[in-house]
């Protein structure tokens, strides 16, 4: 049976399978719930608030009774490493992150802020650092790719050469070293 997850505030929304892991869920439909979590429970990156649909999960964990505490689970929080969807209905999740996105904006308008302070000629010469930097490491992508499928062609074109040097010396022997070979 499938369960239907909605993430806000992403609005993304999705069916997955009963017995699937709430984070699994997430990173299958591209949410981007848990990208540092270790799974252990031990961090907060896969917090999540449950707004609907909390009874088709699997009972909170030891480890979230733990890191999360009976106040904390009896407001729907839970992480969702440790959760189970068990049951067919449907669920809305509030990412934790969107809290924690708030302070994200805070710090990027401090930095467009420092940005426009600057004059046109160093903005310049800060976004040529950006562009080599992308570049730089662009190129280095690009040649690891090829020259890691060049190793493996050149080994396997090496390996075929030696089986047959080995083939050509076996025809070479004279009949008396076949000894035990079969005729």
């Amino acid at each position: 049976m499938s369960v239907l997850i909605t993430f806000k505030p992403s609005e993304i929304s999705g069916l997955v399978a009963e017995g699937t892991y709430l984070v699994d869920a997430a990173r299958r439909m591209g949410v981007g719930l848990g990208t540092n979590c270790t799974g252990t429970g031990e961090c907060p990156d896969c917090l999540v608030l449950m707004t609907a649909g909390a009874g088709l999960l699997s009972a909170p964990s030891e480890v979230e009774k733990m890191v999360l505490g009976p106040d904390r689970l009896a407001q729907a929080e839970r992480l969702a490493c440790q959760v189970i969807i068990e049951r067919t209905g449907e669920l809305v999740v509030i990412l934790s992150s969107a809290k924690k996105a708030t302070v994200n904006d805070g710090e990027q308008s401090d930095l467009r802020k420092k940005f426009s302070e600057l004059t046109l000629q160093k903005k310049i010469a800060m976004l040529m650092q950006l562009e080599v930097l992308t570049v730089s490491e662009a190129f280095d992508a690009a040649i690891e790719k090829p020259l890691a499928f060049g190793t493996k062609v050149l080994d396997a074109i090496a390996e075929r050469a030696k089986a047959a040097r080995g083939q050509e010396r076996q025809k070479k022997r004279p009949h008396e070293h076949h000894a035990g070979e079969k005729r």
